[in-house]
């Protein structure tokens, strides 16, 4: 429910009024909700004060303008504020009377009775109570019926005793409604009190402190709900801020039709005498003012409203407060009423309905136990009841894994919880050359460890890895065949484990690791070997030789020859491995032998490669490249780019690449062939106003460097 906050602003006085307050009013009259904490004004302000001592010796025209506006300003107050007034006065005893009477019938006994008596238009829905009731009773006595039967010969199993055929004490039913809201479930979800109060009956949409609605002052009858006057403390706090500030009632009186409009209409203007402090000799001692006639209504209109309005509003907001508790109590009363009358009918359905199921399952539990005790207790103790349990795969060779290919046998336990002996037969599902076991004997009562023969084999089409779902299925005389699942995880005795490229761009190199395992327990059946085979057509081979049990081996490649520029830009070369037991492919790994960090190895590329006069073609390539990059940088830039991006620019990695490693006669001509061609780049950088680029600064003295310091 709505609380009340937030909705009221202490009453004050604007202006000129004077700031003195009156002492809060207790009323005793009908009303009897929360104390009404307002300030009220209950001595009527003195009339004209406001022309006497600006105007009194004014013209008359001028004083009579100043009297129209306060005659409007306290008729706009008796109007605008003492309507307020009424309305609010009104709307506080309502919401009380509203709320205090809800509450007061919201439990109303009587109306709950008649209420309930309206289940005999609900009968065909309870019935259902009872189908619903006997169908759940017959199922719930059923299943613990037999779950005892059962327990009986479980609890007997190599225990050499005989289940008891007595059935003893039956156990109570354990009853639970099958709906936690039967009303809600089967007829619909009943009104709540909010939805009465939004959904008022239509006579009750407008109340009566509207009949009398002063729509020429206040404006358009505002829409009434009885929502909008429900709180959780049945407290209706009012808003003065609008109505009782002086410009507001201006600009309300200015935009209503009022019928005095064109006396307003009609003020024009007058001319006053005012005298000149200091007049020269000789001169006038007073000039001639016009005044605007409309601007003294105004400015008379809206100091006197600030008198007038608490004076109107506190005299009549009385005047409606008792009506409005009357008029909230009679509705209040009504929706009360028909909430209890609701709830009633609600209760008595939910409980008449629980209790029907429960007196209908209650009534056939005990004939289901008792049944399906007896008829559980025949079965087990005329027929085999056999179960597997501890299922395990064992595989032909004791490694520790299951292999692709390997024969497979099973062993598990039968529990036979019957009290009749049977013999039967195992097969796997899911495996290769499957064939039966031999006949499996299960006397009664008893748990027999079983371990099979070989039964089949697993797929040899697993190349590497796989999960296979294998099914032990049991058949024999006097039971239904059926099967137990497992889920059996199939390797390779050796698989690869992984691939490792490590590029070495600046000098063409990599270092390409390869990976394997021997997931059992034993030495690999064969040497292990892997062949490496690159993009451009190289093929490399180690033999990584006999794997001993659960140990890792790593087989390690070392590439050379590549152009760096290729490792750098792209798209790098590709290298895939395969790796062999004996002669057997068991798996493939591939990588890509490519730069992880362009920018700095394309600078150590070119440093490295300069130190080489036969590399003269590559490193007019690598300087091709880097003034490409550089010059590219130079746009994405901000004004301290250079300086704030620290090594993650080109040029900082070409200096960083030049200042870390001594140059050679070829590689400082290398050098100062690239500031050369550098150089006309710092053209890029402008300059900011009045302030030199920061970046072609750090650029310049960049390049210079480059040229051992020399001017270019």
């Amino acid at each position: 429910m709505k609380t009340s906050t937030l909705r009221f602003i202490p009453l004050f006085l604007f202006l000129s009024a004077p700031q003195v307050f009156a002492q809060s009013v207790s009323y005793s009259g009908y009303y009897n909700g929360p104390r009404v904490d307002v300030n009220f004004v209950q001595n009527p302000p003195a009339q004209y004060q406001e022309c006497r001592e600006k105007y009194i010796n004014s013209t008359a025209r001028i004083y009579s303008a100043c009297s129209f506006g306060v005659d409007e300003a306290r008729r706009m107050a008796e109007r605008f504020g003492g309507g307020k007034g009424r309305i609010e006065g009104y709307l506080r005893g309502f919401s009380w009377g509203l709320y205090s009477s809800v509450q007061s019938n919201r439990s109303n006994a009587d109306a709950m009775a008649i209420g309930a008596t309206l289940n005999t238009d609900l009968l065909g829905r309870i019935e259902r109570a009872s189908l619903e009731g006997a169908s759940r009773g017959k199922t719930a006595g059923e299943a613990r019926g037999a779950s005892e039967a059962r327990k009986r010969f479980t609890s007997a199993l190599d225990s050499g005793l005989n289940p008891v055929a007595e059935i003893g004490a039956i156990p109570p039913s354990a009853f639970s409604s099958s709906y936690q809201d039967p009303y809600g479930s089967l007829i619909g979800k009943p009104q709540t009190l909010e939805d009465m109060l939004k959904q008022p009956v239509e006579d009750l949409s407008q109340i009566r402190v509207y009949d009398s609605y002063d729509s020429v002052f206040l404006g358009d009858v505002p829409r009434f709900n009885l929502f909008d006057y429900y709180f959780s403390d049945g407290t209706y706090q009012f808003e003065m801020a609008r109505w009782v500030e002086p410009q507001a009632a201006i600009r309300q009186w200015l935009n209503r039709p009022i019928d005095t409009k064109p006396q307003y209409e009609a003020l024009g203007t007058d001319t006053v005498q005012v005298a000149i402090q200091n007049p020269k000799p000789g001169e006038s001692a007073t000039r001639t003012e016009t005044v605007e006639l409309k601007e003294i209504f105004r400015k008379s209109f809206v100091n006197a409203y600030g008198w007038y309005v608490n004076y109107y509003f506190s005299q009549n907001f009385y005047t409606q407060l008792d009506l409005g508790q009357r008029v909230g109590e009679s509705i209040g009363k009504q929706v009360g009423i028909r909430y209890a009358r609701e709830s009633g009918e609600v209760k008595a359905f939910n409980q008449k309905f629980q209790r029907d199921e429960r007196v209908a399952y209650d009534s056939v539990f005990e004939n289901a136990y008792r049944n399906a005790f007896s008829t559980t207790f025949n079965d087990y103790s005329n027929n085999p009841k056999p179960e597997v349990d501890g299922f395990e795969i064992i595989g032909e060779v004791d490694d520790g894994i299951l292999q692709p290919g390997e024969r497979v046998a099973v062993s598990f336990r039968i529990k036979n919880y019957g009290k009749i002996a049977t013999q039967g037969n195992a097969y796997l599902e899911g495996v290769q050359n499957g064939v039966s076991s031999r006949e499996i004997a299960m006397p009664p009562l008893r748990s027999t460890p079983v371990r099979t023969d070989f039964l089949g084999s697993i797929s040899s089409s697993v190349q590497n890895t796989a999960t296979l779902n294998i099914g032990l299925t049991l058949s024999g005389k006097g039971f239904g065949a059926f099967t137990v699942l497992q889920n059996a995880r199939v390797m390779r005795q050796v698989t690869p484990l992984g691939i490792e490229v490590k590029t070495l761009a600046p000098t063409g190199q990599a270092i390409v690791s390869y990976s394997v395992k021997n997931n059992s327990r034993l030495s690999s059946s064969a040497s292990v070997r892997i062949i490496l085979r690159d993009s451009t057509g190289r093929v490399l081979e180690e033999n990584l030789g006999i794997i001993a049990g659960n140990q890792t081996a790593t087989a390690q490649f070392q590439l050379d020859g590549y152009s760096p520029l290729e490792l750098i830009r792209g798209p790098g070369i590709t290298v895939r491995g395969q790796m062999f037991l004996g002669e057997l492919v068991i798996g493939e790994l591939g990588g890509t032998v490519l730069s992880q960090n362009p920018v700095a190895d394309l600078a150590r590329a070119f440093a490295e490669q300069a130190q080489d006069a036969s590399r003269s073609e590559l490193v007019r390539a690598l300087q091709t490249e880097l003034v490409e990059r550089i010059t590219g940088e130079t746009t994405n830039l901000e004004r301290r780019g250079y300086e704030r991006q620290g090594d993650s620019t080109y040029l900082q990695q070409t200096l960083n690449a030049y200042r870390g490693k001594s140059q050679n006669a070829v590689a400082r001509e290398a050098y100062s062939s690239l500031a050369r061609t550098l150089w006309p780049v710092r053209k890029a950088f402008t300059n900011f106003i009045g302030i030199k680029s920061c970046n072609r600064k750090f650029f310049e003295s960049a390049v210079k460097e480059l040229n051992a310091g020399k001017k270019l």
